[in-house]
């Protein structure tokens, strides 16, 4: 049986003549951090939005826990155990924090009593205690944030995809953020994430993919990425603290 838990074979996204994604392969091992990086515009998160059922592949094939979900919907994505983080958070704002949550739990039960269970021990671990009955549209981007992890890891996910969850933070948010996420691996969840922090990027990744203008640039190891010279003229621009 295969160590891999998602493989990305082959694939293409076209939106009319524009081809967002082309040829992009790559296979992410259980339990691993997985690093997706590239400038502005190279296709991460439409390759994000097709593993996970938003857009439709146009070809290739996404192969999730040794079952091709190419065909599905985001929900029955999310059932199979796969569950992603948004760009812009986006709680729901006439609810309030721990509700927020317990719209995750209810992806894996019926039941409010069990639903409101889980979102109590998620809220505990992201430390959201203090803000359960507050408003989640007045919560801080920095306690959003963890939010929205919360309300993830409420599905119950095998996988994890995380998309700039270390955007607008400062260092410190970064830092308790990243922390969470070797957390999260630790407890057996295998993650990829899209980050623009370099810095983040190479101190918590296994492995890292490069995308550049929809093709896949590079793969390695953090240390071969950031001394890879092609990696460094198409993205890091010299350093590998690059912000972009």
């Amino acid at each position: 049986m295969t160590t891999h838990l998602l493989d990305i074979r082959h694939v293409n996204k076209h939106f009319g003549g524009n081809l967002a994604v082309s040829d992009v392969s790559f296979s992410v091992e259980k339990k691993q951090i997985f690093g997706l990086i590239g400038p502005n515009g190279a296709g991460k998160t439409t390759l994000f939005n097709c593993i996970t059922g938003y857009y439709p592949v146009t070809a290739g094939d996404i192969v999730f826990d040794n079952k091709k979900i190419n065909k599905l919907r985001p929900d029955q994505v999310c059932k199979l155990g796969m569950a992603r983080t948004w760009q812009k958070v986006k709680p729901l704002g006439s609810l309030t924090t721990l509700e927020n949550i317990m719209t995750g739990a209810f992806s894996k039960t019926n039941s409010p009593r069990i639903a409101r269970q889980i979102a109590l021990k998620h809220l505990e671990t992201m430390g959201l205690a203090d803000y359960t009955d507050k408003s989640a549209a007045a919560l801080s981007i920095g306690l959003k944030k963890k939010l929205e992890l919360a309300r993830v890891l409420a599905t119950d996910p095998k996988l994890l995809l995380l998309d700039e969850i270390c955007g607008g933070l400062n260092h410190t948010e970064t830092a308790a953020i990243l922390e969470i996420i070797r957390m999260v691996r630790n407890n057996g969840i295998t993650i990829v994430f899209i980050e623009h922090d370099m810095k983040a990027v190479t101190s918590i990744c296994d492995r890292i993919v490069v995308l550049n203008s929809g093709e896949k640039l590079a793969e390695g190891t953090p240390e071969e990425i950031t001394s890879n010279p092609a990696v460094i003229a198409a993205y890091l621009g010299g350093g590998t603290n690059a912000n972009h």
